[in-house]
């Protein structure tokens, strides 16, 4: 007679293996490590005097502007061709974001809004409004186009892939702009460094909002006005932060300098988008906590 053996311990259950890349870790690893080199840059040249304060060196410049790009596509698009379930086109959001934003939205600033003539001029809700119903709107419009007619609805099955995509889609419209503060400012190299981090910080936190009303219109079942109200909170944001920006580093709008104390604006920066990551992690999370209750299903965050 044989005997089953009799375990005194439930067995325990295999893992589950994670088949989607980690848009959250990978997006703060980001945005942590350019926050750092500018930091770096600032300090050696700042204090240690190791780069000169004063130098306008056009390859070092160059690097700096597509440094946020190269992080994305080190970390992120990496990240993501090696899961086992990678987001299909996410590259091509990413390019089609700096297409769009150098062939409209940077032609749009320089020729039809031109924020250097008014904007600087203004007091801080006239520079909200201002940067809100002209820059802001544009920008974040233009975001939401890229992603509507690209991927959505059909790369959308869960609100984490909305981030992904709008994340890459940033990423291109903030290189876009990086490259033409290095190509066509004389601004130096530090300036150059403080202005690609505010720009990236600022187009990667505010196209968030436009990736989490795109998902809810997919998902979920909000109403008619959602879209609109998504774009309009997008773009307040938007002149918000450009209104605080202003008065933290005491300067205008202009790419040509940054200010009387630019360090203020670069932490200014860096808490927005902390924040703003912080505050879409916490309302995805929770709507898919509502969406898992309501269907019994389960959503993969």
């Amino acid at each position: 007679m044989s005997f089953e053996p009799i375990l005194l311990a439930p067995e325990a259950e295999l893992e589950e293996i994670y088949p989607y890349r980690r848009v959250w870790r990978t997006a703060w690893i980001e945005i942590t490590l350019l926050l750092i080199a500018v930091l770096a840059l600032y300090t050696l040249s700042s204090i240690f005097d190791v780069i000169s304060a004063a130098s306008r060196e056009p390859a070092l410049k160059l690097g700096i502007a597509g440094l946020p790009l190269a992080l994305w596509l080190l970390i992120s698009y990496r990240g993501e061709r090696r899961a086992p379930q990678p987001r299909p086109g996410l590259l091509g959001v990413m390019v089609l974001g700096m297409l769009v934003a150098n062939g409209v939205a940077i032609p749009l600033e320089e020729r039809v809004f031109v924020p250097e003539r008014w904007l600087p001029t203004a007091g801080f809700f006239g520079r909200v409004f201002g940067y809100m119903f002209t820059i802001g709107f544009a920008a974040e419009f233009l975001k939401f186009a890229v992603l509507r007619y690209s991927v959505w609805p059909h790369r959308f099955q869960r609100r984490l892939d909305a981030i992904a995509y709008a994340l890459a889609a940033s990423i291109g419209f903030a290189t876009m702009f990086n490259l033409r503060v290095a190509l066509y400012t004389d601004a130096t190299v530090t300036a150059t460094a403080l202005r690609v981090a505010s720009t990236t910080f600022s187009h990667l936190g505010i196209g968030l909002v436009v990736a989490y009303f795109l998902a809810e219109l997919h998902i979920g079942r909000p109403p008619v006005f959602w879209i609109s109200a998504g774009l309009l909170l997008a773009a307040l944001l938007s002149g918000l932060y450009y209104g605080f920006r202003g008065t933290a580093i005491v300067s205008g709008l202009s790419v040509e300098g940054t200010g009387s104390a630019p360090i203020r604006g670069l932490a200014l920066a860096f808490g927005f988008v902390a924040l703003m990551f912080a505050s879409i992690a916490f309302i995805v999370q929770s709507a898919d906590s509502r969406t898992e209750a309501a269907t019994g299903g389960r959503q993969t965050l």
